[in-house]
């Protein structure tokens, strides 16, 4: 069966936007090689070497310069295979098909297939004698459609649903070859051998075409003698390439703005004899070595290799087609076009006479359903929820609001139902759920918040102690050196001793300074400088505008925030049951516009930026980004002349178009315009199958857009054999096709209106008095074809052309372009004209577009989180000191009653927490004693990082992040790393209990054999990467020898755990500078240091163990 993407995903919602302001942006500004709406056909796009055998020949001559006549002749030849698909073709080689799988069409539908690669169907040659003047080249590939019935095989075991059989080269062989067969193929040899000694264990897929058929189909109708061997030139008519515009398309406008495509077209039309829906299979099959078989066909059925395949179903005349779908999606509802919201023609239906409630009817009309609601203490109850995408115009006005901390301060009341209104609430919840999923956005956030709350803190430490004169920065002493050189050459003044020999020993006063961090004075100077500090980070490296990606960022961090919460103003990654609260808001072909919901946008960012806090109240730094959000989104970048788009409308359709047409061309107009404006659309994406979502950055009806068009892709429009096909006669309006420049088309009138209308009758001629031959055979040999008969038609149309357009029409003999040309199937589109009053209320703003101007929850919240309780007098809540401050240290947090506590001077307790980079202690260890032999002693010639021992139950190694792909050993470089000590259970014991793992290696200065991973460590420390159930410490201990020994030790939270509950208990030690080795003596061979292991259980024997880790200085 085929398969291809029917609704391809971007790699990012706002790749409009980027690609209008990369062209906006661009220094050198080149005109577009195809305008909108505008294609290039090629007749054929052959690759400079086909699939097969070829040879490289050289010649080189030599000879003397001072002797001409003595020269040497070298000749050399390389023969080479150049490889092309033959009986499969790549993943991804269809881009669309049509009618697509399961759809249904017209009986003059000719089925066709667009591949992606231009060159696929010319890839093989099928005909050797090729003139390289010829305008066209007969491919390879084939579309034949049938009707179940004719590929139905008895002597098949199992046909798939489209009739096709599942073969090897060498059964395929085999089948022809059996002194019973019935059947031939072109794709084994008669004796049923593989052409090119290919494998017969290859697998392919085969259909059974009987004879009378596969006879008509390869049939030469211009040959008057007979005719012995198959003819495939008809088929250099059926494939042609296009070059064409991709502007306003969902899938291929994502690469680009222009595609080329090559496109296989079929040569039979539907059946007339049908009086009910009937389906049909097609198959683009290889017509590969098909011109050497005999003509007609030796057996009664001949096998080809099907290459792609799929069904549809072909409906009798008059019935439901494309321009029936485009006017009913185009019909409007008292007099203006639908918005998405319940159909109101609903309540009347079922209410069964009785009035809904005002109050009910405005809300849903307003665009909210009723949903099952939990409230916190449990009870189920109703709620009103609306998504983001709304029926009415929603004022965001200009006040600010409050940020929430949960989301449920959202919620509102509806005082006249008495139902909760949990809209707000649940995009809060949304925002911040989206967020946690994603890793990278959540670990950036958080880092930013980091650097913001330690750079604030850090400013408000000093200019809370300056304040007081406790403080100088490095511009106070610089100007104070003067002075103080001063003060030193006094000292050696006994004199200057004014207080005595023993006041010097007395202490200096102490300063108290208000510094806890909840207090008043911290507040007021930490809001200022977070100020400062966020708006130093989100600011460009290269300038001095806010980062706006198109410049450089001073902190990845915030690039990465910001990209992801702009794509969240797009909605992207928002489910699709948001957009659409309740399945009749969006029947089957309907058109609803819509409004995004500010509110509902201000609520999922606020959401999305209340993870990663890592203090309580966080608000500031939340607060203060949202602000650097709004001056994103109202300065312009340099060199352009608009800030930042962002959505503010949008429409959403739901119908088969959608299928037929994944690349359904969306053109928006301003008011009074010719020309579309693409940048109105600022988000195009097929979000389901058959429903295709657009959002504008202009509201509906103003003046900057007054008009929309949906119109047919070229690449994808159908094909057809006439206008209309009968069992009598074949109607063919015969286009206008010129070969003039575009400028001279557009002077020529009527260019749309055809050329000629034909009826062309079975037996030739035509209802004007025309007696050419046939062009359409119905049928032959009592075989029902419905074919076109070629080479006739296409000469039809190039008679036609040259006798009414004459000098127009310059072409001197037809081409495959010409017959696509003809071919396409009139390209419908639906023009909407946008009403003013589509949003309207009663409350808005006159001045208010409906466009996003600035994300308005930037107050603090009406609730604040509860502070802890602390029962100490004010005058306590002071903190007293006569040393220098530790900048690295956190604000100061008080300490619990605990016995032994000591009091200062002042009877003041108080407690400095450590600083995050803790000194290590030395402590008093035993020494890991290794009880048996090891792997991994370099006595024993095995030195290497991994360790997978016996009497171990994990498996270890060692490496560094800077080259993680080296397991083999550790490289020291200029700058600090971060190791990972991998540890990873074995699958034995699982019923042991683990108590701890202690990692041992040497520490300090390495010194005659004794190598060391790090002479100093003044790194974070350690930290688990995976399993946090448990803790890891690293220590200092010196062993028997006087010499210091580091200890990573990983020790359950819970005290002991089962190992079959582990899987990974790998930990990361961060910022180590590898042991400096310039003095090292390499007579001793390179450094390794010795790793030693222990592993401790319960009730049972510790398991140690020993492996040396190499290390590459």
């Amino acid at each position: 069966m085929v398969t291809y993407t029917i609704c391809r995903t971007p790699p990012q919602a706002r790749y409009l936007s980027h690609r209008y302001a990369r062209k906006a942006l661009a220094k050198t500004s080149k005109p577009e090689k195809l305008g909108p709406g505008q294609e290039r056909l090629y007749s054929f796009y052959e690759p400079s070497m086909v699939a097969g055998l070829h040879r490289i020949s050289t010649k080189q001559v030599i000879e003397m310069a001072e002797d001409t006549s003595q020269k040497k002749e070298l000749d050399d030849w390389q023969d080479f295979i150049v490889v092309a698909p033959r009986y499969k073709l790549p993943n991804g080689s269809v881009h669309s098909v049509y009618p697509p799988q399961g759809h249904t069409e017209n009986v003059e539908i000719l089925p066709h297939v667009v591949l992606n690669d231009p060159q696929l169907p010319w890839a093989r040659r099928v005909v050797n004698n090729i003139d390289p003047k010829d305008r066209n080249r007969v491919p390879w590939l084939a579309m034949l459609i049938f009707r179940q019935e004719e590929l139905r095989y008895p002597k098949a075991t199992q046909q798939g649903n489209t009739l096709a059989v599942t073969l090897t080269l060498g059964a395929l062989g085999d089948l022809v070859t059996a002194s019973d067969s019935d059947c031939t193929s072109p794709v084994v040899k008669s004796d049923g051998s593989t052409y090119d000694d290919d494998s017969k264990d290859l697998e392919a897929d085969f259909i059974f075409v009987p004879k009378n058929i596969f006879d008509v189909l390869f049939k030469d109708d211009e040959k008057e003698e007979t005719q012995t061997l198959c003819d495939v030139s008809r088929y250099q008519w059926l494939a042609h390439t296009r070059n064409i515009n991709t502007i306003g398309m969902a899938n291929s406008g994502i690469d680009g703005e222009e595609g080329v495509f090559s496109v296989v077209i079929s040569q039979r039309a539907g059946p007339l004899d049908i009086t009910e829906p009937t389906d049909l299979v097609v198959h683009l099959v290889s017509i590969e070595h098909v011109s050497g078989m005999p003509y007609p066909a030796p057996k009664d059925r001949v096998t080809l290799c099907s290459l792609e395949s799929w069904s549809y179903t072909c409906l009798p005349p008059d019935s439901f087609n494309v321009y029936d779908a485009f006017r009913n999606i185009g019909r409007k509802i008292d007099g203006k076009h639908d918005v998405l919201r319940i159909d109101l023609t609903q309540f009347g239906k079922s209410l069964s006479g009785k009035q809904l409630p005002d109050r009910l009817r405005d809300r849903l009309v307003d665009g909210f359903v009723m949903t099952k609601y939990r409230t916190q203490t449990g009870e189920e109850t109703a709620a009103w929820v609306r998504g983001p995408l709304v029926p009415t115009l929603v004022n965001h006005g200009d006040v600010e609001t409050c940020i929430s901390h949960t989301g449920t301060d959202l919620q509102i009341m509806d005082r006249e139902t008495g139902i909760m209104d949990i809209t707000y609430s649940v995009a809060w919840q949304l925002g911040k759920a989206l967020a946690l999923a994603d890793q990278g956005y959540t670990t950036a956030l958080g880092r930013l918040r980091l650097t913001i709350s330690r750079a604030a803190t850090d400013e408000t430490k000093k200019s809370i102690l300056k304040a007081h004169g406790s403080f100088q920065g490095q511009h106070e002493t610089l100007c104070q050196l003067a002075e103080s050189m001063k003060t030193l050459r006094t000292l050696q003044d006994a004199t200057s001793l004014s207080h005595g020999r023993d006041a010097r020993w007395l202490p200096s006063s102490f300063v108290s300074v208000d510094m806890p961090r909840w207090s008043s004075c911290v507040q007021q100077h930490f809001r200022g400088h977070v100020a400062r500090e966020t708006e130093r980070l989100t600011v460009s490296a290269s300038d001095d505008y806010v980062y706006n990606e198109f410049n450089t960022p001073l902190s990845p961090d915030w690039m990465i925030v910001l990209s992801w919460i702009l794509d969240r103003i797009y909605l992207a990654g928002v489910p699709a049951h948001y957009y659409i609260p309740d399945p009749s808001y969006l029947p089957q072909e309907s058109l609803r516009f819509f409004h995004i919901d500010r509110y509902w946008i201000d609520a999922l960012v606020d959401g999305a930026l209340s993870v990663s806090s890592h203090l309580r109240n966080d608000d500031d730094i939340r607060r203060e980004l949202k602000k650097m959000i709004n001056k994103y989104l109202q300065q312009k970048p340099e060199g352009l002349h608009y800030p930042p788009q962002r959505p503010g409308y949008g429409f959403l359709l739901r119908s088969e178009l959608c299928v037929k047409f994944p690349d359904l061309i969306v053109e928006a107009y301003a008011r009074n315009k010719d020309e579309p404006d693409p940048t109105i659309i600022v988000r195009q994406e097929n979000i389901a199958e058959g429903v295709l979502l657009v959002m504008f950055d202009k509201k509906p009806g103003s003046d900057f857009f007054g008009k929309l068009i949906l119109r047919e892709p070229p690449h994808q429009q159908a094909f057809c054999c006439g206008e209309s096909l009968k069992p009598t006669y074949l109607e063919v309006l015969y286009k206008k096709i010129y070969t003039i420049p575009l400028e001279e088309q557009a002077k020529r009138s009527n260019r749309t209106s055809p050329v000629e209308t034909l009826k062309h009758y079975p037996e030739g001629g035509d209802d004007k008095g025309g007696y050419e031959g046939p062009i359409f055979t119905w049928a032959e040999n009592e075989t029902n074809v419905h074919a076109l008969r070629l080479p006739a038609y296409v000469q039809q149309i190039h008679n036609v052309l040259g006798e009414e357009l004459k000098e127009d029409y310059t072409e001197t003999e037809p081409t495959a372009t010409l017959l696509g040309i003809q071919l396409n199937h009139p390209m419908l589109y639906l023009e909407i004209q946008m009403e003013p009053s589509l949003f309207t209320t009663s409350d808005q703003n006159s001045a208010d577009d409906g466009m996003l101007a600035g994300l308005r929850m930037l107050r603090s919240p009406a609730s604040p989180l509860p502070k802890a309780w602390d029962n100490r007098p004010e005058d306590q809540l002071i903190f007293s000191y006569s040393a220098p401050v530790d900048w690295n240290a956190p604000f100061v947090a008080w300490a619990e009653e605990s016995p032994g506590r000591q009091e200062n001077a002042q009877g003041h307790d108080f407690f400095l927490p450590a600083p995050h980079l803790r000194r290590l202690a030395l402590t008093d260890r035993a020494p890991i004693t290794i009880t048996k032999p090891l792997k991994g002693d370099p006595r024993d010639g095995e030195v290497g990082v991994e360790s997978r021992i016996e009497n171990l139950l994990m498996a270890y190694s060692i490496y560094s992040l800077a080259d993680p792909s080296v397991k083999d050993k550790l490289t020291r470089k200029n700058f600090k790393q971060d190791l990972i000590f991998s540890s990873r259970r074995n699958p034995d014991n699982d019923n042991w209990i683990l108590k701890q793992i202690t990692i041992s290696f040497p520490y300090g200065q390495p010194d005659r054999g004794r190598a060391t991973l790090m002479d100093f460590y003044d790194g974070p420390g350690a930290t688990m990467v995976t399993d946090f159930r448990f803790n890891v410490a690293p220590t200092l201990s010196k062993n028997t020898e006087d010499k210091l020994v580091f200890h990573l030790t990983i020790a359950p939270r819970a005290g002991s755990i089962v190992m079959r509950n582990l899987t990974n208990l790998s930990l990361i030690l961060s910022g180590v500078m590898l042991a400096d080795y310039t003095k090292w003596s390499f007579d001793r061979g390179d450094p390794a240091v010795e790793v030693n292991i222990q592993e401790i259980f319960v009730d049972r024997n510790p398991q140690t163990a020993k492996f040396y880790l190499p290390l590459n200085i």
